[in-house]
C-alpha cells in the first residue's frame, strides 16, 4: 500500500511516531493521521515529515513535508476522544511533485460506516517495517468502534481503515491494549473537517496553479 506510510519528526533518519495515508483531495496534497499524532496550524521550523511506503530505514517514494495541520476544535482545544482526527497538507517535495501524483491515495468515506472488514496498515515505533492485518470493525458506541488485532502498539496510530471498496472508513487513536485498536465513527464531523482542510489545499493549490490530474 504506497500511500501509507510513518510520520517523523525531521528526517527518516530518526524515530517515527506515528501512521498516516494519503486521502484523495482536490489539491493532491493531503494525509489523513490520528489528531493526537500532530498540532493544529501551521507547521513552523523543520517539523514533521511524511514518508510513504517506509520500509528497513529507506523511503523508496521520498519525503514530504509537513504544511499545516486541521483539527476539530473539539480535539485541539478539548481532547474530546470521539474527534480524535487531523487532516495534513503537504508540501510539494524536492522535484515538485503533489503526493497523491507519486504514491496514489484512498477515498475518505464519511458516511459513518462500520460492521465490515477492513485491512488496516501501521507502522510500530520500534520498527523499520509496516504491520498489515484484515479484521472486522466492530461499533461499541455511537461514535467509536474497535478492531481486533494482535500487535500494533504506539506508533500504529493514525493507520487508516481501509474497507473492501477501497475507502477510509477509520482511523486508529489508540486501544487498551497492542491488540485492541480503536477509531472514531467517521461521519458528519470528519466532513466538516475535510472540507475545511481541502478547501485552504484547494486555495494553495490554485494560487500556485492548477492541482495535477
Amino acid at each position: 500500500m504506497s500511500f501509507a506510510g510513518a510520520l517523523f519528526e525531521g528526517d527518516v533518519t530518526g524515530d517515527h511516531f506515528c501512521t498516516a495515508t494519503v486521502v484523495h483531495s482536490p489539491g493532491r496534497n493531503l494525509i489523513v493521521t490520528a489528531g493526537h499524532c500532530l498540532l493544529a496550524g501551521k507547521v513552523a521550523g523543520k517539523g514533521a515529515i511524511f514518508a510513504p511506503a517506509y520500509a528497513d530505514g529507506k523511503a523508496p517514494n521520498g519525503t514530504w513535508k509537513i504544511e499545516e495541520v486541521f483539527e476539530d476544535t473539539q480535539w485541539a482545544e478539548n481532547t474530546n476522544d470521539d474527534f480524535d482526527l487531523a487532516f495534513a497538507r503537504l508540501a510539494p517535495d524536492a522535484s515538485g511533485r503533489n503526493i497523491e501524483d507519486v504514491t496514489g491515495a484512498a477515498v475518505l468515506d464519511t458516511t459513518g460506516r462500520s460492521g465490515e472488514e477492513v485491512t488496516v496498515t501501521g507502522y510500530p515505533a520500534d520498527r523499520k517495517v509496516a504491520r498489515t492485518c484484515t479484521s472486522r470493525a466492530i461499533r461499541d458506541t455511537p461514535t467509536e468502534q474497535r478492531f481486533d488485532c494482535a500487535d500494533f502498539p504506539g506508533g500504529t496510530s493514525g493507520s487508516a481503515w481501509i474497507a473492501g471498496d477501497g475507502k477510509i472508513i477509520g482511523i486508529l487513536t489508540g486501544g487498551d491494549t497492542d491488540d485492541v485498536s480503536t477509531s472514531t465513527i467517521l461521519n458528519d464531523y470528519a466532513a466538516k473537517l475535510y472540507a475545511r482542510a481541502t478547501g485552504a489545499a484547494g486555495t494553495a493549490a490554485t494560487a500556485g496553479g492548477p492541482p495535477a490530474g
